[in-house]
């Protein structure tokens, strides 16, 4: 885990650093030889060279020993680092599934498109002005069909009746939640992915 035995054995968990506790956490799951771990933002409060460091070791862990990851996160940048698959939530729910090089490289869903074109690139400016309404309030304006529909550019009727099952496009590897996809499509089982 690249820690100094020496450095850590004798302290209390104040006495470490943000990047310290982070490793010494994934070495404790690892002691016990889990198939599974539950990675919930394990890299959301280091420098990014802690950050390197760690989805390294999940690798690892994941390549060399067979651990499985179910790694919650807002970052997509270290989501497509470490995710051989991809599910994208908005409140709650699934708009978009598959293998996540495809789902972050060719975004279906509008929301997962706007998530896309939000990451800041380097010498690129925004243009024109971003609202997004509190998503509490929007919340509550939804009581039956699709959540992303208050704001999403692609409205339709049927947005505000029925919410959109879970689809594969024919052609397509990842599944996704939208009426844009429902003229050639396979459902997906609830409980299934793509």
């Amino acid at each position: 885990m690249g820690l100094d035995i020496g450095d850590v054995l004798d302290k209390y968990p104040h006495q470490l650093s943000g990047g310290q506790r982070q490793r010494l956490m994934m070495a404790r799951s690892y002691i016990v030889k889990p198939d599974l771990i539950v990675a919930d933002e394990p890299v959301s409060m280091v420098d990014a060279s802690l950050r390197a460091s760690i989805l390294d070791i999940m690798r690892r862990m994941r390549d060399e020993d067979g651990i499985s990851f179910l790694y919650i996160t807002h970052d997509l940048s270290t989501a497509y680092q470490v995710s051989d698959e991809i599910h994208v939530l908005y409140q709650g729910s699934a708009v978009e599934t598959g293998p996540a090089t495809t789902v972050l490289e060719q975004p279906k869903h509008p929301y997962v498109q706007e998530l896309i074109a939000s990451i800041p690139e380097v010498g690129r400016t925004w243009e024109g002005t971003i609202s997004a309404g509190d998503d509490e309030e929007l919340r509550g304006q939804v009581e039956s069909g699709c959540r992303f529909a208050p704001r999403c550019p692609h409205r339709m009727p049927v947005c505000d009746t029925a919410r959109p099952p879970l689809l594969v496009p024919d052609g397509s590897v990842q599944a996704v939640a939208c009426y844009l996809y429902t003229e050639k499509r396979q459902s997906v089982p609830a409980g299934e992915a793509p």
